[in-house]
């Protein structure tokens, strides 16, 4: 992988073309930026070897699921039980993610409830156990669109 790989516009416009839609064909995004579908391809495959893009995906939109709440929670522990905590956090249902996080909270969470009153009953179950000192919660009021290549949607199934 390069990391010095320098990004113009025309990459930008690829990398912007395909996060609105990972199907669109190269010949629509080498219209847009007025060169050929060959010079798209091998801009996308230079980028891929980079690592700059990594797969095509889709994004879910929570909503279309009956889930009205969408929030992120941070939850800071005392150590030295932060990998304990995330696989506690794992095992609720409500959590689609969580990993550690360095800066204000030790691990970042995103949660997907049927309505907001749900959210501090989570945050209950979290502040009990016994290793966590406190939750901050944060509801998303904008449009939500999640890319499920990390999230956890198992709860999806009792619906």
């Amino acid at each position: 992988m390069s990391s010095n790989l320098r990004i113009d516009d025309v990459d930008i416009t690829i990398i912007r073309a395909l996060q609105k839609d990972a199907r669109v064909n190269f010949s629509s995004i080498a219209r847009d930026c007025g060169v050929s579908t060959d010079t798209i391809s091998k801009r996308f495959r230079k980028m891929k070897k980079a690592g700059v893009v990594r797969g095509t995906t889709i994004l879910l939109n929570p909503k279309s699921f009956g889930y009205e709440c969408v929030g992120s929670l941070g939850v800071d522990i005392s150590y030295p039980h932060l990998r304990e905590v995330v696989e506690s956090l794992r095992k609720i249902p409500e959590i689609i993610f969580c990993t550690t996080a360095m800066g204000k909270h030790d691990i970042f969470c995103i949660v997907v409830l049927n309505n907001v009153g749900l959210l501090s009953k989570v945050k209950d179950v979290i502040k009990g156990h016994p290793a966590v000192r406190e939750v901050t919660t944060n509801i998303w009021v904008d449009e939500i669109l999640l890319c499920p290549e990390n999230f956890e949607f198992k709860h999806l199934e009792r619906r």
